[in-house]
């Protein structure tokens, strides 16, 4: 059985004879304790750490050692050495490459049948899944294009010489200025329009460096909250791979939303803006003059939801500026590039080299040099725009092909009942709490230089802004008066919907993903009939660095918390390398948790690797703990989470 390598241990509460091992002794008992600290200290200046309980850390961590879970997607680079024998597609490689420089991506396999594929790689799923990887699921395959370098009259497309245009890495075909194309994506249709305010419309104000236009609706006819930031502080220490930030938000003024609250696990919609310097980066390349880029203008539009977020779908005519649109309404650098924006970029493209490559792009032939687009790192709009920079597409014709930006959802981090119930909070404040890891990207410009997500950039910027006031002595809620764009999501969220009852749990989450937990287990400390019963596996990449709210999670953190660190793991150690391996080891509490009366089991954090990596270990408790096969255990864990005991929220 392929399983039987993954050993997991039999000890006194599991019996051969009894699949569903008792419940294991010496379960924490978790008490709250008031904070000595806390009376003495002034919250207006610092950041609680917890929630009103006492959050003392007893001076010691779990000792083993694992976090990061493993990319459990099949690599297209293997995939790719078993295709070498395979002839070279019709790509141009320079004279100084040298085989192995050559980039092994789609263009390599696109030019061979599928027959030829399945030669190599078998009848299974394997050669499918290698061809879904670009772009349209082996639409590739439609068409390559033929080299007709010999014909006298071929005069070849000149290569434009920017760095932009060198950061996409594109490889080309034969292509030449007379290259006839075929299947080219017809241009799209422009959906709006600018045009002058009338005479007797009132003086329009933007606050578009403050909070989105009022047009922004996540759920109509509720507006976008511009809660005020109460803290901020980084949780992370300097060295961590990547930075996450905590935040209080003041809701204090939320407006009531048919008696929907905020609650333990649920989530908000935070809706970012993009950064005024990409804002006006893709301005200047437009050449669109400074003083038309805030001045007032009527927007119609043909029909669509746009600019709202899920508005109706009807035409519009209101009243804005260029800059909101682009700051609050148009995802300027999360999306891949699509066919009809390159399309769009081709009709206003003066100089024939761009202006063939950009329909090459658009065309059947040059299908396989965008999938090679399509699945690199995100690309940007100014990127693309820099590659190609005799394209300058009137904005109306631009805004109709580019991506909505949408808002970015973020778990509390905490009970906000308890939050708002903290020792020392003037006024009767409101306040929920959220952690945000930062996101990060290679960046066109230069070698090292990295570029941040929307959502997260943005609330780095803000914590950042919060932060450094507060090491100058300024006040930044009074100074500053930063605030954070968001709403309170109104679709059900799995981990709020899921959690409550008095049984047994299991906590399992990596990164950011433990946000949500912490609220779940300063929740229960405040009910002693179910404060026990409770254990947490935490994955990170270093605890020293990594771990988020360390110390804050009671008096019995250490007893109920399994750390598993992957970067101080070394190899022959029996201890776990990955949060998956802690699961296999943690075999007897999980079984007796999801057998129990109201037991659940939780898992947050990334799908990719560690959710699959979990599901994998979860599955082989219930084969091993319960004497089952593969398909009576993927029945079980499809049982208990039709009944609401396994509960996974991953992205």
């Amino acid at each position: 059985m392929a399983t039987a390598t993954r050993h997991i241990p039999t000890t006194a509460t599991s019996h051969p004879d009894d699949p569903i091992p008792s419940e294991p002794k010496d379960i924490p008992q978790l008490a709250l304790q008031p904070s000595q600290s806390q009376s003495q200290s002034h919250p207006e200046q610092t950041s609680p750490r917890s929630s009103g309980e006492s959050l003392i850390w007893s001076g010691h961590s779990s000792e083993s050692e694992a976090p990061l879970t493993p990319n459990t997607e099949p690599q297209v680079d293997e995939l790719v050495d078993k295709l070498q024998e395979l002839p070279a597609a019709a790509v141009n490689f320079t004279e100084t490459e040298t085989p192995k420089q050559r980039r092994r991506a789609s263009t390599t396999l696109i030019s061979e049948s599928p027959e030829d594929i399945r030669r190599l790689l078998g009848d299974g799923e394997t050669a499918t899944k290698l061809i879904s990887q670009c772009c349209g699921g082996g639409c590739c395959l439609l068409k390559t294009l033929a080299p007709d370098t010999s014909s006298p009259t071929f005069e070849p497309v000149v290569i434009p010489d920017n760095q932009a245009f060198r950061s996409l890495n594109l490889r080309l075909g034969p292509l030449g200025l007379d290259t006839e194309l075929t299947n080219i994506t017809p241009l799209p249709s422009v959906n709006m329009s600018f045009e002058p305010i009338p005479s007797t419309e009132p003086k329009y104000v933007s606050a578009v460096h403050k909070e989105p236009p009022k047009y922004v609706q996540p759920h109509p006819p509720y507006e976008v909250f511009s809660a005020p930031v109460y803290h901020a502080r980084e949780l992370t220490k300097p060295g961590a791979e990547k930075r996450t930030f905590h935040f209080d938000l003041d809701v204090t003024d939320y407006p009531d939303e048919g008696g929907v609250d905020f609650k333990v696990g649920g989530a908000i919609g935070i809706c970012p803006p993009n950064a005024t310097d990409i804002v006006d980066e893709l301005f200047d390349i437009l050449c669109i003059p400074r003083f038309v880029r805030d001045k007032p203008v009527t927007l119609k539009t043909t029909g669509g939801r746009w600019p709202t977020i899920w508005g109706d779908d009807r035409p519009r005519e209101l009243v804005t500026t260029r800059r909101e649109l682009l700051t609050w309404c148009a995802d300027v650098q999360s999306h891949p590039p699509t066919k009809q924006l390159l399309r769009a970029m081709a009709e206003y493209a003066d100089a024939p080299n761009e202006r063939k490559i950009l329909f090459y792009l658009s065309s059947a032939e040059g299908q396989a040099a965008f999938c090679d687009l399509r699945t690199t790192s995100h690309l940007t709009i100014a990127q693309l725009l820099h590659a190609f920079p005799s394209s300058k597409p009137p904005l109306p014709a631009l805004l109709s092909v580019m991506n909505q930006l949408m808002p970015r959802f973020y778990s509390l981090s905490n009970d906000p009942h308890i939050s708002s119930a903290r020792s020392g909070l003037p006024g009767k404040r409101r306040l929920i709490e959220m952690a945000v890891t930062v996101h990060e990207t290679p960046d066109w410009h230069s070698d090292g230089a990295v570029r941040t997500g929307v959502g997260s950039g943005f609330m780095e910027r803000t914590a950042q802004a919060f932060i450094n006031a507060e090491n100058e002595g300024i006040d930044p809620r009074t100074i500053l008066d930063l605030r954070v764009p968001m709403f309170r999501g109104l679709m059900a969220n799995p981990l709020s919907r899921q959690f409550g009852g008095e049984g047994p749990m299991v906590l399992i989450g990596a990164g950011v993903g433990m946000a949500p937990f912490r609220g779940f287990i300063l929740n229960r400390l405040k009910n002693a009939n179910c404060a026990n019963k409770i254990w947490l596996i935490q994955g990170v990449r270093d605890s020293m660095l990594d771990e988020i709210y360390s110390g804050e999670l009671g008096d019995h953190e250490a007893e109920i918390k399994r750390v598993v660190q992957s970067r101080k793991f070394h190899a022959g150690q029996s201890e776990a390398k990955y949060v998956q391996d802690e699961v296999r080891l943690q075999a007897d509490i999980v079984w007796f948790v999801v057998n129990a009366l109201d037991g659940r089991i939780f898992v947050c954090g990334s799908s990719k690797g560690m959710g699959e990596g979990v599901e994998r270990a979860l599955m082989d408790v219930a084969m091993q703990k319960g004497g089952i096969g593969e398909a009576e255990a993927k029945e079980f864990w499809a049982k208990k989470k039709e009944d609401g005991q396994y509960i996974a929220e991953t992205w």
